[in-house]
């Protein structure tokens, strides 16, 4: 009996233990679906927010190839007056949505939409499918123009990085324009809460965010309160892309090579000899101003600045690029004389656009622009076969280009 008692709680025992165990496997099974729901729904959140990033940086990275296109269109060969077309021209915003560009900008109209109809790139959205946001530096706009545009000029706009200063625009490095993908909408960390519908296209704050000192809806251009970029927050998700003076100088140094070597190429024959260059040291060179006759004239020196064209040097072109009048051409309008090198032969050239300034070459002053090595670094004076012990020995970022009389 008592075997059969002892035995009855064994069974008994086993029985409550299994139903625990049972209890215990179904608890964990229960909560291990709910792990793993909350685990799957996170997985599949996180790729819709990828793969909106991803969208977003790809529409951006296309609104920047087709302002760098902009910025390189072909320049008028006929003569033009004060307000010319030329290298590094970035179209002013689009102010009420449409997708054109509006015809000028003033200080208080150079942030807007991306003008995608006038750039030729279609309905560019973010990942929210939300269109791009755009600012254009004063010095950039193409209308109206302020003058000289080269690779001395800066841009405008600060852009900061949480709370750190990565652009400044009031120590010369501030960028040529800035790119905002709005993303969804939210409450600003103003407390404003942003509301997108037809009433409130046009309205920065129903797009743009605020973050600490800095508001992206509001920005001072030339101060160091520009743009920001931080990470994601509840009250930030503004995703800026600026773009900087060293990629539009890039762009802008191939294309004033490209155009003065169309410029000087002889076409028709006979083809007149090339003229010696003006000497570095000839400070009456050095302006964006219109060039008197008697001015930057060819002497014997190897290499050099571009003549001024009084004696019809350039015989083959009707308005030539390289007359000295500022009332006719890009290149005496905005100073590019000063930065393009020349060495010829009578039947060939070679040009030189010397790239943007290095830490190291100072530009100031007249005195400091009359020397090559403030232009040019030492491997660039070596291929011209010019020795200079104090030239930069950094990696040169000067293009050259030969350019044949016939």
């Amino acid at each position: 009996m008592s075997v059969l008692t002892n035995g009855a709680s064994v069974q008994m025992g086993t029985v409550k233990r299994l139903k625990q165990a049972g209890f215990v496997v179904w608890l964990l099974l229960l909560l291990s679906g709910i792990g793993q729901w909350m685990v799957f729904s996170h997985l599949a959140k996180y790729p819709a927010n990828q793969l909106a990033r991803q969208k977003t940086d790809a529409s951006l990275a296309l609104a920047q190839q087709a302002l760098l296109a902009y910025a390189y269109q072909p320049l008028q060969s006929t003569t033009c007056e004060l307000n010319c077309p030329r290298p590094g021209d970035l179209p002013c915003p689009d102010r009420n949505n449409d997708g054109i560009a509006e015809g000028s900008c003033s200080n208080t109209a150079r942030l807007g939409r991306l003008p995608w109809k006038t750039l030729g790139v279609g309905d560019v959205r973010d990942g929210s499918g939300e269109r791009l946001w755009y600012a254009v530096s004063e010095r950039y706009k193409n209308n109206p123009r302020i003058l000289p545009l080269n690779l001395d000029t800066a841009g405008t706009w600060s852009v900061a990085s949480a709370a750190a200063l990565r652009w400044d625009a009031t120590q010369g490095s501030g960028v040529v324009a800035v790119l905002i993908a709005p993303m969804q909408p939210l409450v600003r960390a103003d407390g404003w809460v942003q509301q997108r519908q037809d009433a409130t296209a046009n309205i920065s704050k129903h797009y743009l965010d605020q973050h600490a000192s800095w508001d992206n809806a509001n920005p001072q251009e030339g101060t160091v309160f520009g743009f920001v970029m931080a990470s994601l927050r509840p009250y930030f998700n503004d995703v800026v892309w600026p773009i900087t003076a060293s990629q539009i100088h890039q762009t802008m140094q191939k294309h004033v090579l490209s155009e003065l070597s169309r410029t000087l190429r002889c076409t028709t024959l006979p083809c007149n000899p090339y003229p010696r260059p003006a000497a570095v040291d000839d400070v009456s060179c050095l302006s964006h101003l219109a060039l008197l006759p008697g001015l930057c004239l060819s002497v014997a020196s190897d290499v050099g600045r571009l003549p001024l064209d009084t004696n019809a040097h350039w015989a083959w072109a009707a308005q030539h690029a390289l007359d000295g009048s500022a009332l006719h051409h890009w290149f005496q309008q905005n100073g590019w004389r000063e930065q393009v090198f020349y060495q010829r032969s009578p039947s060939r050239v070679t040009l030189v656009v010397a790239g943007e300034r290095l830490a190291g070459q100072a530009r100031e002053l007249a005195s400091d622009k009359t020397r090559l090595n403030t232009y040019l670094e030492a491997t660039t004076l070596l291929t011209l076969h010019v020795a200079d012990a104090t030239a930069l020995n950094h990696p040169s970022n000067d293009l050259l280009q030969t350019v044949e009389g016939r």
